[in-house]
């Protein structure tokens, strides 16, 4: 009788620990915290020199404004390529990182910050510059931009 007893609190025991693992599982990430790992994974590649994920970040179409100039997604390769092949030692770090989520959808975003850029041929920089950015970013299964202005902050 007590051995079955014992078995019994076992059992609930081990179910309870299961239901636990499983509505662990079933969270899903906040948006703010998804926007944060999507930037994250976008800094990592441009440190990477990676164009194809900078290039799947972005929507189709995306409107990326530089300088008062909007750039189609070749012209955004090529630059990214130019600029990766003249520096190949780059590090990019991303501050003052702001996130306005559209209260109603929660699958819009307007996302701040400022990024800071630098690099060269060797590890001492050869060029640096900062940029403020706001950028517009839309969930459809992951976080991706659809819209982004660098200014730089020297401008």
């Amino acid at each position: 009788m007590r051995t079955a007893l014992v078995c019994r609190k076992i059992s609930a025991y081990l179910l309870l620990i299961a239901l636990q693992l499983l509505i662990a599982g079933c969270t899903k990430t906040p948006p703010e915290q998804a926007i944060l790992d999507a930037l994250e994974k976008l800094e990592t590649a441009i440190e990477a020199g990676d164009t194809g994920t900078v290039m799947d970040a972005l929507t189709d179409p995306a409107e990326i404004q530089r300088g008062g100039h909007i750039l189609q997604r070749d012209e955004l390769r090529r630059l990214l390529m130019g600029t990766f092949l003249r520096y190949p030692k780059r590090q990019l770090a991303l501050t003052q990182i702001n996130i306005e989520l559209d209260p109603v959808t929660q699958r819009h975003a307007r996302v701040t910050f400022t990024a800071f850029a630098w690099g060269g041929q060797s590890m001492m920089p050869d060029n640096a510059d900062s940029y403020r950015v706001v950028s517009d970013w839309r969930e459809d299964g992951e976080w991706k931009i659809e819209g982004l202005t660098a200014n730089g902050l020297r401008e």
